[in-house]
């Protein structure tokens, strides 16, 4: 047997090591692993290797924690920098732009971040970016707001009386635990041709015309106010006839359940005729919209608000026009709960698949042909 004992050890330490031998036989076989420990690490090390980098910080909000180990380092020498925010969001799967405040405001030492995607779900992704960023960011920075799809910036109305006004304040709502605003949208476009039965249940239904012109028995208004052109086929005319019916009507999105129960009505922002524009004010299906009174189709919008039925999930839509409010129902409540409206007449009802989410404004368009 090899040994590592000097030539003048006594009796005790050379039968010591002799009665030792397998166990060292034993330990000679784990080097190689101890070697390798922190390469390939088993799973029960990872929280000290963790805790051994000083990562243990991170490991709140990050779940893998075999790419914490990995890259953690090189977040370390990064840290405090805006590449050091850019590597600790990568190790969430999350992508974003790092966006100073204007250096004139009274908080100007802080940062917002200008997300590439909506986060899937509001619980845990916030909670997660807001603590990878905080730790990430330099010690005299502070994280104020995250953003996609929905971002209004504040007005400055500084020595005016206005000066204080919700107009200087930007878009965005707190969420659970974080002290950060989330301000995030989302757009749903649907498209709809009126059927006859929708129509004929409005009373704004003109018989598709077979011959040169449109029937008189079909003019059900006064001419005066026929906004036509003379050169418009009696199709053109029966589409600008009905689109011009919609203006100035009270129009709520309804959001339903799967079973068809109610979530909710919001009102509809935007109802009128409208064409084709380069320079339109409308974006519907990656073309641009004017208003236009001799429009041949309407472009219909509602947007909820921050917290309108968090939690839920919104499987059918529609527009309803001619509903009642209940009595005591402000004629500019936006959002209506289940039952504060009643009656009237839906068209366009679509199958959608959207999350109501607290911190997300979500915007239909809904383009609505004839």
């Amino acid at each position: 047997m090899n040994t590592l004992l000097p030539a003048s050890s006594g009796v005790f330490e050379k039968a010591f090591e002799q009665a030792l031998g397998e166990r060292w036989e034993q330990l000679h076989e784990a080097v190689p692993l101890v070697v390798s420990a922190k390469e390939v690490p088993l799973p029960s090390f990872i929280p000290f290797l963790a805790w051994e980098f000083g990562l243990g910080m991170l490991t709140p909000y990050v779940p893998n924690l075999y790419e914490l180990i990995y890259e953690g380092v090189r977040w370390f020498r990064l840290r405090g920098t805006y590449a050091g925010v850019e590597k600790g969001l990568s190790f969430i799967n999350v992508t974003a732009a790092l966006e100073p405040a204007w250096h004139g405001r009274a908080w100007w030492n802080s940062n917002q971040l200008r997300l590439s995607e909506l986060p899937g779900s509001d619980t845990p992704a916030l909670e997660r970016i807001e603590g990878v960023t905080k730790l990430s960011l330099p010690f005299r920075s502070d994280f104020r707001r995250g953003v996609f799809g929905y971002d209004v910036q504040p007005v400055e109305l500084d020595a005016s009386p206005l000066d204080g006004a919700h107009v200087e304040r930007e878009s965005g709502v707190a969420y659970g635990t974080t002290t950060a605003i989330w301000s995030f949208g989302r757009t749903t476009e649907l498209e709809h041709t009126l059927t006859e039965a929708e129509g004929t249940a409005l009373g704004n239904w003109i018989v598709p015309p077979t011959s040169a012109s449109l029937r008189w028995a079909d003019m059900h208004f006064r001419w005066s106010t026929a906004l036509l052109s003379w050169s418009a086929n009696p199709a053109a005319q029966r589409r600008i006839l009905m689109a011009q019916w919609f203006a100035g009507k009270d129009a709520y999105l309804r959001l339903r359940r799967g079973d068809g129960s109610v979530i909710g009505y919001r009102r509809c922002r935007i109802i009128c005729g409208c064409s084709p524009s380069a320079s339109g004010f409308y974006s519907h299906g990656g073309a641009l919209y004017s208003p236009d009174e001799s429009g041949q189709r309407v472009y219909i919008e509602a947007r909820t608000d921050f917290g309108d039925a968090p939690r839920e999930f919104a499987e059918m839509a529609d527009i309803i026009l001619s509903g009642t409010r209940a009595v005591g129902v402000p004629k500019g409540k936006l959002w209506l709960e289940a039952g504060e409206l009643s009656g009237g007449v839906a068209i366009a009802s679509k199958p959608i698949a959207v999350p109501l989410r607290e911190t997300v404004r979500d915007q239909f368009k809904l383009m609505l042909r004839f």
